[in-house]
Formats: structure tokens, C-alpha cells, sequence
């Protein structure tokens, strides 16, 4: 079929989906993205991974059109305003008209024209994320959804793929250097694939984005340089199936480098109708080592482990990633700019960069300290060799701004200290049920028991917490509401207690000899009492005797 004359160009069509604030969804251009930001709340997709990249897509275009912001006050501007400076938008996505239009047959967005394997590998179900790799019977959707898409999802599914698209062989593109006997090796997941990633929310779309546009000042002073190459990839010559030549390889020279990264080689195959399939090559390996002063969504451990392999000399970061067994609030420690270190020192952590924006905000005053501020984090958890997805990560918290400030750091303090106080309270209570187990003879299941307790107990305390978290605020007693909190945890925790011990059975009440010990309930339940005392002092406060007189 003829597709010479086929256009669906993302600026005036509509294909990406946004919230509206009374919950409807509405699809929208880029054009109506950036004029009617406001009247939405946040950015959708097919899946919760969709929406990050496609913020990221938004960020690329504002910092090139405005070109900047330069300054927190060119910032601050357009704070206050609550609006973006949309004839500047538009004229300039107007200059890369064509470079938006997915099915342009020379420049096609985020593809490769003419993409070619040996072999013809064109389906869609290695290009929808949400079809089970090797699976296709519990794929998520109908079986003439895996035949063909529209034209707007298949423009969310590309930038997705960009960013989280699978690691694993792939068939070599024609033409691409790295083929050997018509496959490509593996290079890693997309951009994102690797990184656990946090960023800020406000009220509305466009806050959001405000959030997330960080001043070239800003950038400067931690230690990104401003390089003059750094552009988004339409800005740049078309790419072709080899990849990218570059002074440093897998090395962004920046935020739009880096936002508009193009991980594979991609070509989409359609007719009138919608898209029937996708090539997917390998693209641009990225290399995130050390990369906190220019990817500024992820948090960062120090890893010995590289520092001992690379003999570099110095403090070595990769991102964190999440897991999604853990409670998005029992990584606030390693990701709140007020309870990490700094890009310059040699901390076990540091902080996402846009959570140092936050802070800088709220430190300057453009941010008021009495508004909350959402605290978002989303991935991609991958099984074997990152060539399957195991699960999808994808929650948020709702915080009282002053939490990200720097120089007052008591709710950062307050907000970490209380996850604290929860991990060790479970971790007493994992330690009663593993006890438990073994007096009533369990050898097999004994850390199982433990793990399943713990799961139990933190299944429970999320909404808890959440609802605690959600009370704080800038003029609050954190003294009080610490000793709060503890209290909560005690309580929850002592009935999970109890209950593990009331089912733990005759066998467990008895016990078992041990040398000149008795691994029994009642001491199991003795040595938990003590575990809990010391985790949570404010929940269980020392009685003193009353002093009598003569």
C-alpha cells in the first residue's frame, strides 16, 4: 500500500494523554500540552512507565525553545506566572516540523528511515511493553491489539521504547558495524532501564514541568558544564543504523542529549490504517557511571565494588534502582537532599538533582514552604539479563514541601527517622516469627516465615505512615509527632505479635532444648518485648517511680 502521502506529526496531532483535574482523560498535541498545561493534572499512558519519558520529551522541547532558563530569577518569572511562553514553543517546534512527523519518510520521529535487518523482524510484541515477553497468552490487551495500533499510541509506545525497551540480542540493522552473523549484542535496557527514578510533581502540569526545568545556573553550579552541543536528537543530522560517534562514548553532553537519547535503531511499519509493527535495533549504549551531574531524575550510591575494578582513585555513583517490593517511603533516606551528601563529596548517596532544585526553591523562597510538593518514582524492575520485565514500579507521596529544604532539614530528619523506626520495629517482629518457627521445629521455612511476617507487617504500616506523612507540615512539633509515629508502629506491630504468637501452636509453647536454653513462645515473646523497647523509646517510655515523702 502507497504511504507517500501518510502524516501523523505529534505537534498538532493528538496522542499523548493527560489527566484533567476531574479526572477525565483527554488526549492531546504537543501544541495543547504546552497552551493548556494548567488545566491538567499530570501526563498518562498505557502503562505508568509511559508518562516519564514523555515529561522528559515535554522538558527537551521547553529548555530549547526558551533556551534556558539561564537563571533561577528567568525561573522564578515563569513560576509566578503559572504559564509557558507558548509562541516560543510553537515557533520553535515549527522549525523541526518535520523532524515530529512519525511517518515522515526521510527524518521519521525518534526512527531511522529504512531500516533494515537481514532478517524481516517487524512484529509488535517486542515493541508493547506490556505483552509478557515469550508470553503473548498473557498479554494484557486483546489479540487484534497485537496486529495493529493507532497512530497516537504507537507514538507513545516509540518514546517509551526508547527509554525502557528490553537489553538482549536484537536483529543488527544493515549497516550497523557492531553485526556479527546478522545479530547485534546486547547494550543494555533504554536510557531510563537502569535508573530508579524520582522526580517532583505540583498541582498541575505545568508546575510539574517547572519543577523539573532546572536553570543552566543551576546546573553550572553543581558541576554540569553547559556544552553548546548539547541538543535534542531533532535538532541534530538524521541518525542511520551505526551508532552515534561521539568524543565520549555512551556520554550525554547534557539534559537534551540525554532526554532525547536515542537507545535504539527504530523503524515502525504501517499503513493507513495504523501500525502493524516495528524494527527494533540496538542504538547508543549509555553509560551512566558517575553521570549525577547531568541525569538529574535518579538517586546515587557510592559502589566499592566499581571503585576496586576501575582503580580510579576516587568516589565512583551508579543510580539506584527501585524495588518493588520495598515501600516507596523506605528510600527517602538515600533520596532527600537534607539526609544525603552532596555532588562534590564523597557520600555513601547523593540526591537526585531535580530534588536539589526543590530544595534551592524552598531555600530562596520562589517555593512556599507551606504547599506540598508529590514525590514520584517510577521503573522498571527486569528478570534475566534485563531481557524480561518482572514487574513495573510506579507510586507517589504526598509532602509538605519545607521536606526538601536544606537549611531547616528537622521534617527531613523527622520523615527518615520515622522510616527508620519502622524498619527496625519489623525487623523485631520477622526475628519473633523466625524464633517462633524453630521452637516449634521448622528448620526448613525459618527465614520464609520471617520474610512473610515482614511483608504483613509492612503491608500494614504503608497506609499508616502515608496518613502520617500526609499530617506534617511546616510549623509542627516533629518531636511530637516522632513519638506519634512510634506509637502507631508499637501498636501495629504488638498485634501482628500477637497474633504470629497465638498461632505459632502447642508445639512452640512447649519448645525445644537448646543446651541450657529452652527456645520456647514465652521466650520468643521475651525477646521481641526487648527488640521492640529499645526500636521504638518513644513508644515505650521508661516509667519512673513516684518519689515518696517522709
Amino acid at each position: 500500500m502507497d504511504t507517500v502521502n501518510l502524516s501523523f506529526n505529534l505537534i498538532d496531532e493528538p496522542w499523548l494523554l493527560a489527566q484533567r483535574h476531574d479526572g477525565t482523560v483527554e488526549s492531546l498535541s504537543l501544541t495543547g500540552l504546552f497552551a493548556n498545561s494548567s488545566d491538567y493534572t499530570r501526563l498518562l499512558g498505557d502503562i505508568p512507565t509511559q508518562a516519564l519519558p514523555i515529561l522528559r520529551l515535554a522538558l527537551a522541547i521547553l529548555h530549547s525553545s526558551i533556551k534556558g532558563p539561564e537563571s533561577t530569577e528567568e525561573w522564578g518569572a515563569m513560576w509566578r506566572a503559572g504559564r509557558f511562553p507558548v509562541d516560543d514553543v510553537t515557533h520553535y517546534l515549527n522549525r523541526y516540523r518535520d523532524r515530529f512527523d512519525l511517518l515522515h519518510l526521510q527524518t521519521p520521529f525518534y526512527q531511522v528511515a529504512d531500516l533494515q535487518t537481514k532478517k524481516e523482524e517487524a512484529s509488535l510484541s517486542a515493541f508493547i511493553a506490556d505483552i509478557p515477553t515469550g508470553r503473548p497468552k498473557y498479554a494484557m490487551r486483546a489479540a487484534d491489539g497485537l496486529e495493529r495500533i493507532d497512530f497516537a499510541e504507537a507514538a507513545r509506545w516509540i518514546v517509551h521504547c526508547q527509554a525502557f525497551d528490553l537489553s538482549g540480542i536484537k536483529g543488527a540493522a544493515v549497516g550497523d558495524p557492531r553485526m556479527k552473523g546478522g545479530k547485534s549484542f546486547p547494550i543494555g535496557p533504554g536510557s531510563l532501564g537502569r535508573v530508579g527514578a524520582i522526580y517532583p510533581e505540583g498541582d498541575n502540569l505545568t508546575e510539574t514541568l517547572l519543577l523539573n526545568l532546572i536553570p543552566d545556573e543551576f546546573l553550572d553550579e553543581h558541576g554540569a558544564e553547559i556544552d553548546p552541543g548539547d541538543v535534542p536528537v531533532w535538532e541534530r543530522g538524521s541518525h542511520g543504523p551505526a551508532p552515534e560517534e561521539r568524543d565520549s562514548e555512551g556520554t550525554p553532553l547534557g539534559l537534551l542529549d540525554l532526554y532525547t537519547w536515542q537507545s535504539r535503531r527504530l523503524n515502525l511499519v504501517f499503513d493507513e490504517s495504523g501500525v502493524t509493527g516495528a524494527i527494533i535495533c540496538q542504538g547508543d549504549k549509555l553509560e551512566l557511571r558517575d553521570q549525577f551531574k547531568t541525569e538529574p531524575m535518579a538517586a546515587w550510591r557510592r559502589s566499592k565494588n566499581q571503585e576496586r575494578q576501575l582503580k580510579m582513585g576516587r568516589a565512583v555513583y551508579l543510580p539506584r534502582q527501585h524495588n518493588p517490593s520495598r515501600n516507596i517511603w523506605r528510600g527517602l533516606a538515600a533520596a532527600l537532599p537534607a539526609t544525603t551528601g552532596r555532588p562534590t563529596a564523597s557520600d555513601d548517596a547523593l540526591p537526585p538533582l531535580a530534588l536539589l532544585w526543590v530544595a534551592r526553591t524552598q531555600n530562596s523562597g520562589a517555593l512556599a514552604r507551606d504547599r506540598r510538593i508529590k514525590y514520584h518514582i517510577t521503573g522498571i524492575a527486569y528478570g534475566t539479563q534485563e531481557a524480561v520485565i518482572n514487574d513495573l514500579v510506579d507510586d507517589s507521596l504526598s509532602l509538605a514541601a519545607a521536606v526538601f529544604d536544606t537549611e531547616h532539614p528537622e521534617l527531613a530528619t523527622a520523615v527518615t527517622a520515622a522510616a527508620a523506626d519502622a524498619e527496625k520495629a519489623v525487623s523485631a517482629l520477622a526475628a519473633l516469627a523466625r524464633d517462633l518457627a524453630r521452637a516449634a521445629g521448622d528448620r526448613d521455612n525459618v527465614a520464609g516465615v520471617g520474610q512473610t511476617a515482614a511483608e504483613a507487617a509492612y503491608a500494614t504500616l504503608d497506609t499508616e505512615y502515608r496518613q502520617w506523612l500526609a499530617r506534617l507540615s511546616v510549623d509542627i512539633d516533629t518531636d511530637r509527632e516522632r513519638a506519634s509515629w512510634q506509637q502507631t508502629v508499637g501498636t501495629t506491630v504488638l498485634d501482628l505479635a500477637a497474633r504470629l504468637a497465638a498461632s505459632s501452636g502447642t508445639a512452640a509453647w512447649k519448645g525445644r532444648k537448646e543446651g541450657d536454653f529452652r527456645r520456647n513462645s514465652a521466650a520468643a515473646e521475651i525477646a521481641f518485648r526487648r527488640s521492640i523497647r529499645a526500636a521504638l523509646p518513644l513508644a515505650f517510655p521508661e516509667r519512673t517511680e513516684a518519689k515518696g515523702t517522709d
